[in-house]
């Protein structure tokens, strides 16, 4: 299940703070992206994607900014409250604004694992050809 370029094109443009440069080939590579899905429809509990933009091609471990995209509406933010290091007043985002935090921010298991994502993204590669 992908993003699509648009929800990776919006990725790029928060990350470097500026509009893809649709006439370069090599501004926006895009090496993987992919979605977690809290029950497999409709619930994204995360959006990845992995440029290769600045990283050097023999870099097989860059660093990995994962953003949890959380769902404040279904639940009244019960699960956003429980799994985040910082205060979330629901109010600010119910029927206003998408809650986006960094996984380092999360209490959950596994907050900060560079290492298996991008040897996910390695093994999805190796799959491809």
């Amino acid at each position: 299940m992908s993003g699509g370029p648009k929800l990776a094109e919006l990725a790029f443009q928060q990350i470097y703070h500026r509009e893809v440069q649709h006439d370069d080939a090599g501004d926006m590579v895009i090496r993987d992206e992919y979605m977690g899905w809290v029950d497999k429809t409709t619930m994204i509990d995360y959006y990845g994607v992995t440029f290769d933009h600045l990283v050097p091609i023999d870099d097989t471990n860059p660093e990995v900014l994962q953003i949890n995209i959380i769902e404040i509406e279904d639940d009244a933010g019960v699960y956003a409250k429980r799994y985040n290091k910082f205060d979330i007043n629901t109010a600010d985002y119910i029927g206003k604004q998408v809650l986006g935090a960094p996984r380092c921010c999360s209490t959950r298991q596994g907050s900060s694992d560079r290492e298996r994502i991008n040897n996910a993204v390695n093994e999805r590669n190796r799959n491809k050809t």
